[in-house]
């Protein structure tokens, strides 16, 4: 029972991960980037600004391109959410409540009693990245680990109809994480399939092997002969008989193969001269001799 239950919730684990590093890989792309946009915004004013909270990524990369037509000046800027909130605060503004990827802005329109800001945006110093421009600005950065604003300001007595946002956003390696995190996925869920399934210790074949090995009982009665005769298993359930002891009929081990023979030395003949000198002989050599030598075997073996 727990081996299931483990093995589905390692299925479970392995197929999320694998959907999300599938989601990752598919949503960057090989470069680790997505892009969206250009996007029209609806702003009859002269700012629009992103609610604290709006922005929930951290370590992300993101590139913001904003675009407004007659050339008009215009800024973007990414600061603290307390210093962008207390900037706009008495100013009438469009606020982006929350944002979902790749573009889903929720907008809701903000009172105020200023129609635009005080001063100019860009001699504010608490800007975390800023830029602006005529008909357009940019700024890319890497979002911190801090709760972040983003701020599009119209500058002097422009305001922001017309505008248009492009957004570009990515994670470094996004892509080559995205598939480590689908294979990391599917081995998991790999593993929970086996441990549900579970794997028998011995496979089909060898527990017969053992089974077949397995020590037999034998029953046999004795007759007055003192014949023994092997009871059937209709004897044995009838009661006819008492057990009176058990006999162990255990395999009969295999025969060991017996040693191939070893070949025969060939034999090897020689004579010696008068001076005690041995000589070999091969068997063409001996056929010449004839009957001249007479063939004898020496101590060792060898015919001489």
């Amino acid at each position: 029972m727990r081996r299931t239950i483990g093995g589905w919730a390692l299925i479970v684990l392995g197929l999320v991960c694998a959907l999300l590093g599938l989601a990752m890989a598919v949503l960057l792309g090989p470069d680790g980037r997505r892009t969206t946009g250009p996007h029209a915004v609806d702003v009859d004013g002269s700012v629009l600004v992103t609610a604290p909270g709006a922005i929930t990524w951290v370590d992300v990369k993101v590139d913001v391109l904003v675009e407004v037509p007659a050339e008009k000046p215009v800024f973007v800027g990414l600061g603290n959410s307390v210093d962008v909130t207390n900037y706009v605060d008495e100013v009438q503004h469009v606020e982006v409540t929350s944002f979902g990827t790749p573009w889903k802005p929720k907008l809701r329109t903000v009172d105020g009693e200023q129609p635009t800001v005080r001063g100019a945006p860009t001699a504010l110093d608490w800007w975390l990245v800023q830029s602006a421009g005529l008909g357009g600005a940019s700024l890319s950065t890497t979002l911190p680990d801090e709760p972040v604003s983003l701020a599009v300001v119209a500058v002097g007595s422009s305001n922001l109809s017309g505008l248009k946002i492009t957004l570009a956003y990515g994670i470094k390696g996004g892509f080559y994480k995205g598939l480590g995190l689908l294979l990391g996925g599917l081995g998991i869920a790999l593993a929970g399939r086996i441990l549900r399934r579970g794997e028998p210790a011995l496979e089909h074949g060898e527990v017969d092997e053992f089974e077949d090995e397995a020590d037999e009982v034998v029953y046999v009665y004795v007759d007055d002969d003192g014949v023994e005769h092997e009871l059937t298993e209709e004897q044995i359930a009838s009661g006819e008989f008492d057990v009176v002891a058990e006999e162990i009929i255990e395999p009969e081990p295999e025969p060991e193969p017996e040693p191939e023979p070893e070949p025969e030395p060939e034999p090897q003949y020689f004579w010696v001269d008068d001076d005690g000198v041995e000589h070999e002989l091969s068997e063409a050599e001996l056929a010449d001799l004839g009957d001249e030598y007479e063939i004898v075997d020496d101590e060792e073996g060898d015919e001489r």
